[in-house]
């Protein structure tokens, strides 16, 4: 069988291409696997093969054509690409939200085309809730944010700051901000827009500086008798940039540098701290998790390769039950080690109370789907009686609306709680190992069935994971599940405490954790699998006008970024 892999290159970072990069050895000894990626990032795919162009995918040449698709920005090619020539899908992810957006920048830009769109693309019901999410946010950059006390907030930005750009950051109409002990004077470089008046004020009112808009930059300096300041803008508005850009943040004051000043020398203040209250944003991806807007692949596709039955079902309910659906287990390594976990932790630089205590790893993106405050709340309250707990976030931090290490801080337990970062994969597979149990939460979802969790197994870790959706379907052997909703922190904490209590349970998880990736998940059984599906399934789409379609889209797509 000669395939077309359409997928992301080495390049790109993407967990979907982690996943190919994993299947393709194994793929590779029952088929011939040509890969073709996005106009523009041709040049060397993955295990040194060459990765040419989409444009020149030329489906009669191939017996299937098959994409590695998933809720990634980086896929936004791929949409016009299974409408105009079909194929057959490996859909990770059933919310393609992130995909579509890079597919189609109206449904980001709003107005009618993008209400059309979200029509298309989602249907009904996901045309209502984008118009509600439109509306929201027409309300909410019309009208300032409510006045708030600032005196009892902590911090240096302590309110109303939007986040850090590389020359500056925006403000809130009012922006709070607290200098240091024995600053004598404040000095400010900003851009205020024409129509717009700046004032520097101190928490009692006394005016500090002043400057009117001229859409330029302005210097406001004064004396302070005060720590705690407010930068307040009037005249606020939407701009016409914005408008055009779909950005909905109600945006003040540009403000490039603060410097304080205790009498002797001016100091600058960084701006790129955190703020602790910073304004209360609407998105688009507010409702990202109601909007999966997946009609081009969902509606397109020839056929499907999932994961899980949850995804399957719902294929099959947009389609019909006729559509050629197959489940092939998310792949796993044999890489499990019998090096002690202890010299593991040393190695990876944990102190000696670390390296013996009882070690909980997250692996994957730390962001709030992944109910982190709800790891966190549950992990202090466990800690309250099993103070040898200790937990390791590892993978990239998002901090947009919610801050996990403030709330680390907040609950106690900040020193026990490491934020290892985004990390290579092969360092990542050390902290699992390192690890007694991972923990792989969920909800609300994509769908989509977690590499965190495969990557687990890998290293013979069992995994504690939410009891909804696609991860209710993971081996009970393997996995401790814990319920979504009412009592789910006291779970958490309680499964916590019991399985740093009972060695020969977490045994004889692990245990079968070897024995599911060894007899049912083992990559070459996966790559197997994909074969004997695709032989059973169509093969893509070849007319003239498809291949056409293709071209120009794809043309116009590289063109537009």
């Amino acid at each position: 069988m000669k395939i077309a892999l359409v997928t992301t290159p080495p390049s790109v970072r993407s967990g979907i291409g982690d996943y190919t990069h994993q299947l393709l050895p194994y793929l590779r000894e029952q088929a011939v696997v040509d890969q073709f990626v996005e106009p523009g990032r041709e040049g060397a795919g993955w295990d040194g093969e060459p990765a040419r162009s989409a444009l020149e995918l030329v489906p009669r040449a191939y017996d299937r054509v098959l994409y590695q698709l998933g809720n990634e920005v980086s896929h936004g090619f791929m949409a016009r690409m299974v409408r105009a020539i079909g194929g057959t899908v490996a859909q990770h992810d059933w919310v393609l939200f992130d995909l579509a957006l890079s597919a189609y920048p109206g449904l980001v830009r709003g107005g009618v085309k993008g209400h059309l769109l979200a029509l298309r693309e989602g249907g009904v019901d996901q045309a209502r809730t984008y118009l509600g999410n439109w509306r929201d946010r027409r309300r909410a950059r019309r009208q300032p944010a409510p006045e708030l006390d600032a005196r009892e907030l902590p911090g240096t930005l302590v309110a109303g700051w939007h986040g850090a750009e590389p020359r500056g950051r925006w403000t809130a109409d009012v922006a709070w901000l607290r200098l240091p002990v024995g600053a004598r004077a404040v000095r400010s470089t900003c851009i205020v827009e024409r129509g717009r008046a700046l004032r520097i004020v101190e928490a009692a009112g006394r005016v500090v500086a002043a400057a009117d808009g001229a859409g330029a930059r302005a210097v406001l300096e004064g004396e302070v008798r005060e720590p705690l300041v407010a930068l307040r803008t009037s005249n606020v508005g939407v701009t016409a940039e914005q408008r055009a850009h779909g950005d909905t943040r109600r945006l003040a004051a540009f403000v490039e540098s603060i410097e304080w000043s205790d009498g002797r020398a001016w100091h600058a203040l960084d701006l790129r701290q955190s703020c602790f209250r910073p304004p209360e944003e609407i998105h688009l991806s507010r409702d990202r998790f109601a909007l999966p807007l997946n009609h081009s692949i969902v509606r397109f596709a020839d056929a499907f390769i999932v994961h899980s039955r949850y995804v399957a079902t719902r294929i099959q309910t947009e389609r019909n039950q006729l559509t050629p659906v197959g489940i092939v287990h998310h792949g796993a390594e044999e890489r499990w080690r019998d090096e002690d976990r202890g010299l593991t932790r040393a190695r990876l630089g944990l102190s000696s109370a670390w390296q013996r205590g009882f070690l909980v790893v997250s692996f994957g993106g730390v962001q709030p789907h992944k109910r982190i405050d709800k790891l966190l709340e549950a992990f202090a309250k466990a800690r309250a009686s099993a103070p040898d707990l200790y937990l390791a976030l590892v993978g990239g931090l998002s901090t947009g609306a919610y801050d996990p290490r403030a709330h680390a801080q907040l609950l106690g337990v900040a020193d026990a709680v490491h934020f290892a970062g985004y990390v290579p994969e092969e360092l990542g597979w050390d902290w699992l190992h390192a690890g007694d149990l991972s923990v792989n939460l969920r909800g609300p979802t994509t769908g989509g069935t977690s590499g965190g969790v495969f990557q687990s197994f890998s290293l013979g870790r069992a995994v504690l994971a939410s009891d909804a959706a696609e991860q209710s379907e993971l081996p009970d052997a393997c996995t401790v599940k814990v319920p979504l909703g009412a009592g789910e922190v006291e779970a958490i904490a309680r499964e916590l405490v019991a399985l740093r209590g009972d060695a020969p349970r977490r045994e004889r998880l692990e245990a079968a954790v070897r024995g599911f990736v060894s007899t049912e998940c083992a990559w070459r059984q996966c790559a197997r699998q994909y074969v004997e599906l695709l032989e059973r399934f169509p093969a893509a789409r070849a007319s003239r006008k498809g291949l056409l379609d293709l071209k120009l889209g794809l043309s116009a797509r590289r063109a537009a970024v």
